[in-house]
């Protein structure tokens, strides 16, 4: 399958989108957390509201390759008790660069390589004069590997890309503008960007999602885990802890980036195929409507006959993201 996240089982949950008070957490199911069979989260986003976050010790350590326009490096940083993997693609050209952090979708994580996760728009965006840092996620490549245990509000990758962002601002790089980050996620790395965002609403300056999962955790759930004969017991473990959609709707809302999209404060531009069977475009058009609601600066393009991945169209949205992040970083 082309797009996961990380399932993440919450118990936390405001009475608002803006109330930070939480309720005594539900213990989460043994080794829920860990599951990355299935293309569903459901991540506690008040939990990811009230963490703090630690980014830090961020190390290029060896140059993996020398293109014409950039130098590509293997990197780590901390992200709480985890050491995260990732790559980095410095420009060539003299001067301080505005940076992108790359969100990347679902790769089958006992195949993953460490930057295998969106490999063209590493090297376009950097060619182009963007520090790229692409980080793997835990329990990716060469990253950490979380431990099977029950959690109550686990974070998961929306923590690394976070720490990501805070890791690099403090490690003052000679080539990096961090005073400029932008964020692009792709599929499940759309969600996890867009959970960053509620997150910590000053955490970037702009943002780009492309071919994003949906704003609301319940379609998520339809699509990958209800009725999937190879999930049922994934299924069954959620339902009887939390409830399903219809038996619980309030806290499938609390559970997903939609019930707090007031809390984005930067641009954000969406890029989705009308012929997607993967991901329908139908929820980006739904999460763009819900950002404009709410007072927020969003623009949503559709290419027709685009599937998931794009083919040719791929340039086109490549040059609107370069022109974006030109213009807002």
């Amino acid at each position: 399958m082309l797009v996961v996240a990380l399932l993440a089982l919450t118990a936390c949950a405001p009475a608002a989108s803006h109330t930070l008070a939480v309720r005594p957490p539900v213990p989460a199911v043994l080794g829920a957390h860990n599951d990355t069979s299935t293309p569903f989260k459901l991540v506690s986003l008040p939990a990811l509201i009230e963490h703090e976050y630690d980014g830090r010790a961020l190390r290029l350590d060896h140059v993996i390759a020398e293109e014409l326009a950039f130098t590509r490096y293997h990197i780590t940083y901390r992200s709480g008790d985890l050491r995260i993997g990732g790559v980095m693609n410095v420009p060539t050209r003299p001067g301080r660069h505005p940076v992108l952090v790359l969100a990347h979708g679902y790769l089958e994580p006992a195949d993953y390589r460490n930057g295998a996760g969106l490999v063209r728009e590493q090297a376009y965006l950097a060619t182009n004069g963007f520090v790229v840092l692409h980080p793997d996620y835990r329990n990716y490549g060469d990253s950490d590997r979380e431990q099977a245990e029950r959690v109550a509000a686990p974070l998961g990758y929306p923590e690394d890309v976070v720490n990501a962002v805070r890791a690099l601002r403090k490690a003052d790089l000679p080539f990096a503008d961090t005073s400029r980050i932008g964020l692009f996620g792709r599929s499940m790395g759309g969600g996890v960007a867009l959970d960053a965002l509620v997150a910590r609403p000053d955490l970037v300056d702009a943002a780009v999602l492309y071919s994003p999962v949906s704003s609301l955790a319940a379609d998520n759930f339809d699509r990958w885990v209800r009725g999937n004969d190879l999930h049922r017991d994934l299924e069954k473990r959620v339902v009887d802890t939390y409830g399903s959609p219809e038996d619980n709707p309030g806290f499938w809302r609390r559970a997903s980036a939609r019930n707090y999209l007031d809390r984005v404060d930067v641009p954000v531009q969406i890029h989705h195929g009308t012929a997607d069977p993967i991901c329908p475009v139908r929820w980006s058009e739904a999460t763009a409507a819900a950002l404009r609601d709410a007072g927020k600066d969003v623009r949503l393009f559709e290419y027709p006959g685009q599937l998931h991945r794009f083919d040719s169209a791929w340039p086109a949205l490549m040059r609107r993201t370069v022109e974006f992040f030109r213009t807002r970083l």
